[in-house]
């Protein structure tokens, strides 16, 4: 028998519920895989943007972003600076070294080197005071002498630092001595080399010399004068002074009166 009218209403309601849920349902997951495609594309665009590389003028207008390029390691082997050395020309050397000096003079110290004239040819060059010392030492094309010493007011009359060649090259110094006694003067020779592409001095030879520096009696008086000048007059010549005074003027008096 046909379904009664009420009933056949609440069914068709069911199913047109259940249809509109199925709809629904159809169009939430179909909002959610659209939702998630969406997400997956953005996520793939910035790892593009990220990974990919910066436009040229953009690099070149961001120094920050600029990466520094690793330099090539230095070797600090020692056997660098032996092989250098063993490159170095082997001549000859000579200096004066004053063995006395008196405090108010000065006198010049002079160092003499080749790498081919020989020793003797060097030590003719050596005119100033003092004993001639000759020795045999490594030459560079670039050498330093330096002389130095407490006791000494030191001044360089020549380059310190020069270009060797053949033939002989020199330095020169003057030398005044500031204070008395027992001093020492320290003549260094350097080669300069070259070792990871920097030039640094290596010190081949190091020469140390006494020397006596004197004062005589004069100049230590007239030094002791000079020091206590002041004291001097006020406490001995002056009062000196008005005695010779008092006693010339006495006798002229005297003198004045015994001729009445």
């Amino acid at each position: 028998s046909a379904p009664a009218p009420d009933e056949a209403a609440a069914r068709l309601a069911y199913q047109q519920s259940v249809a509109q849920a199925e709809r629904s349902k159809s169009q939430r997951q179909a909002q959610t895989q659209a939702q998630r495609a969406r997400a997956a594309a953005e996520a793939a665009l910035r790892g593009t943007q990220t990974t990919s590389p910066a436009p040229e003028n953009l690099r070149q207008d961001s120094p920050s972003q600029e990466q520094p390029v690793p330099e090539a390691g230095q070797s600090t082997s020692t056997a660098i600076v032996d092989q250098v050395l063993s490159q170095l020309t082997l001549g000859d050397v000579a200096f004066n070294t004053p063995t006395v000096i008196n405090i108010e003079e000065t006198v010049s110290v002079r160092v003499a080197l080749s790498p081919d004239q020989g020793r003797a040819a060097v030590s003719e060059r050596i005119t100033e005071p003092g004993e001639v010392v000759a020795e045999s030492l490594q030459i560079s094309n670039l050498m330093e002498a330096r002389l130095t010493g407490e006791g000494f007011k030191i001044v360089a009359v020549t380059a310190e630092r020069q270009a060797v060649s053949s033939g002989i090259t020199e330095w020169i110094w003057d030398i005044t001595p500031v204070a008395e006694g027992k001093q020492q003067l320290t003549l260094t020779m350097d080669a300069l080399i070259t070792v990871n592409g920097a030039l640094v001095p290596k010190t081949l030879r190091t020469f140390r010399k006494p020397i006596e520096v004197e004062v005589t009696p004069v100049q230590r008086a007239g030094a002791l004068l000079g020091e206590h000048g002041k004291w001097a007059w006020s406490t001995l010549l002056l009062p000196l002074w008005a005695w010779l005074s008092r006693r010339k003027k006495n006798a002229a008096k005297a003198s004045l009166e015994a001729s009445k």
